[in-house]
């Protein structure tokens, strides 16, 4: 699962009742003008080990990039696991919400089921040109993201100051590795040091594109 989904966005009062989605804020413009191109980006918050939480449960809490992570997806699509989306345990609102699993009796009150990543991609991608988004995010959990390294054009990654501590019979989640051979760092939109220290650790955040 992702390090984001768990109670991160829910902190807020919007987020605590389901039927606050995306087609309560659809009307922010009526006739959005489409980007000029849609990027495809990962988000995601790691420790010092690319540790993203585990298969249950977020292992950090961080409230300042939790509102990072909703300030850089509000109004976008979102596509995510299927674990991921059950460790949300709803739908977040102001984005399109897209879950992928290969159960094709799966249910997801609030979001969008489809059966691969590649059919959510092309649901994402035709609703952000629909919508006006630039944007399509992918969210987790660990086995999208290091399905989607071989496409996605950006990385937006915080690591935190912080090593999780756990059993060591608990099961770990990790970042994808990020080839320097492939991706490089964007100065404009990374952090050259840590931002103060929020909840359980210092943060920063770097953007890679791909080379």
């Amino acid at each position: 699962m992702s390090a984001y989904f768990s109670s991160h966005d829910k902190d807020d009062e919007e987020y605590r009742n389901p039927a606050h989605h995306f087609s309560d804020e659809i009307s922010v413009q009526e006739s959005p003008a489409a980007p000029t191109k849609i990027r495809i980006a990962s988000i995601w918050a790691q420790d010092r080990r690319r540790v993203l939480g585990s298969g249950t449960g977020m292992l950090w809490h961080v409230p300042a990039d939790f509102a990072h992570f909703k300030k850089e997806t509000l109004g976008c699509p979102i596509l995510m696991g299927r674990a991921s989306w059950e460790a949300l345990g709803a739908a977040l609102p102001g984005r399109l919400n897209v879950v992928v699993t290969r159960n094709t009796s799966y249910k997801a009150d609030g979001a969008l089921v489809v059966s691969s990543l590649s059919e959510a991609l092309d649901v994402c991608h035709s609703w952000a040109k629909e919508h006006g988004a630039d944007t399509v995010w992918v969210t987790g959990g660990g086995l999208i993201y290091q399905e989607a390294m071989s496409f996605v054009d950006e990385l937006v990654v915080t690591d935190l100051d912080f090593t999780v501590s756990h059993e060591p019979t608990d099961p770990l989640v990790y970042a994808p590795v990020i080839d320097p051979l492939v991706w490089t760092v964007d100065p404009q939109r990374s952090d050259t040091s840590w931002r103060p220290c929020s909840g359980d650790a210092q943060w920063k955040v770097t953007t890679y594109f791909r080379k």
